[in-house]
């Protein structure tokens, strides 16, 4: 086997692995760029919005309440039914962000796992490889579904958490690939060289088709999902009370 193959398989190895960890979703796009100043949290009883700088906590409560750090923000009657409107539309939207995000989990996992699989030794390598994918997936889409905290910096540390994941089963799938590229180089066989190299070409069309299917399926949903919390940002505009500095509420932008 000349150096030169030996080289461009392991560069196909290398550009799976690229393609692969960048296999997420990010709600960021050019239509929709959703940013905030708080974190959130979200249970039964509430939904808490602390300011990053200031600490202030932003509370919001069933019934249309408003509380800025534990104390009752005063409301009219317009304002009551804007906020009620607020904290329905937030509960609605959490679960499908979740949903997104999941999904984006299975499409980085499945192209993972198309790889591993084709590059596998023999069948038991293989079966091991899918079942610690597998693990490693569902652990992954547990964690984003127990999340009580959720907005734009979530979604950034579910995509690093995704990365991480992914590249640490990169390493030990490049690293398979790589050797078995040696021992055939080493081995002078050339009918297995070819063979190798072949898999090598197909199995990168085959993620890169499987994977753009997919994600463009997810950009639909994301593209929704934007108009979602551009009514969000549309709702809390409406809400006329200040805040005790005299600030409006402001707890997501939304930019076109």
């Amino acid at each position: 086997m000349k150096i030169r193959s030996l080289v461009s398989l392991i560069a196909v190895a290398l550009a799976l692995s690229v393609s692969t960890a960048n296999a997420k979703i990010d709600l960021d796009s050019d239509h929709c760029d959703v940013n905030s100043n708080y974190s959130t949290k979200i249970d039964a009883r509430r939904i808490s919005f602390t300011e990053d700088t200031t600490h202030r906590v932003v509370t919001l409560l069933p019934g249309g309440v408003i509380e800025v750090d534990g104390h009752a923000l005063a409301l009219n009657a317009e304002d009551r039914e804007h906020a009620r409107e607020l904290e329905h539309a937030i509960r609605a939207i959490i679960p499908e962000a979740k949903a997104l995000a999941v999904d984006a989990v299975a499409i980085a996992f499945e192209a993972v796992g198309h790889v591993s699989t084709a590059f596998a030794s023999d069948a038991h390598q293989a079966r091991e490889s899918a079942e610690r994918i597998a693990r490693t997936a569902n652990e992954l889409k547990r964690s984003i579904n127990a999340r009580d905290d959720w907005g734009p910096r979530s979604e950034h540390e579910i995509n690093r958490l995704i990365e991480g994941s992914v590249g640490s089963l990169i390493g030990e799938m490049v690293g398979n690939i790589t050797a078995q590229a040696i021992k055939v180089a080493l081995s002078g066989d050339e009918a297995a060289v070819a063979e190798l190299e072949a898999r090598a070409g197909s199995i990168e069309k085959n993620v890169e088709k499987a994977v753009e299917k997919r994600a463009k399926e997810l950009e639909v949903r994301a593209d929704a999902l934007c108009q979602r919390a551009h009514e969000l940002d549309r709702i809390e505009s409406r809400i006329s009370a200040r805040l005790p500095d005299g600030s409006a509420l402001d707890l997501i932008q939304v930019k076109r």
